[in-house]
């Protein structure tokens, strides 16, 4: 049977949750909150309503079943959220929810947010399997055994080589995340 690669199976606790519902709404809403305090600093918004959005920009007042609800009604996930944002926030805030943003300004910059997260999972677990590598090698850099070119065998090298090559491949793959 093939595996979807996002299949939840196996991810590790961690890593499941970068991808749940829960906090792709979450990450959303503090885009959202983000977005409304630069807007007041700039003047756009009045004083005072950025930090209403950012109060009920959590999930503590923007349900997710709310906001499945509204999509159910409005066809519209992003969307569905800024209704339900809009519906608890208190005065003037609620006119400035999503102020000058475009779905995807929202959805790319959450996106983007959750890589990030995922991306530092990804790297630690690197960094911890080079320091595991660098052990080895150094562990076994006098353990002989048959060297291998082409299928064939060659002259002998050492494990401690091959660990340390092994280390230096993830030394770049830890780079080219960089």
């Amino acid at each position: 049977m093939a595996v979807h690669p996002i299949e939840y199976r196996y991810f590790y606790p961690e890593m499941k949750q970068i991808w749940t519902e829960e906090n792709k709404l979450n990450t959303w809403l503090k885009v959202e909150a983000v977005l409304a305090k630069v807007h007041e600093r700039l003047g756009n918004i009045p004083k005072g309503a950025a930090d209403e959005i950012e109060r009920k920009s959590t999930l503590d007042f923007v349900k997710i079943e709310r906001v499945k609800e509204i999509e159910k009604e409005i066809q519209h996930d992003l969307m569905a959220m800024v209704k339900a944002l809009t519906e608890v926030c208190e005065g003037d805030a609620k006119n400035y929810v999503h102020y000058g943003a475009t779905s995807y300004d929202i959805e790319d910059t959450a996106l983007a947010l959750q890589f990030r997260d995922a991306i530092k999972i990804i790297e630690n677990d690197l960094n911890e399997l080079k320091k595991v590598l660098v052990n080895q090698a150094n562990t076994h850099k006098g353990t002989i055994c048959i060297g291998r070119t082409h299928g064939q065998h060659a002259l002998p090298t050492t494990y401690g080589m091959k660990f340390a090559l092994w280390a230096t491949e993830v030394q770049r793959h830890l780079e080219r995340l960089d």
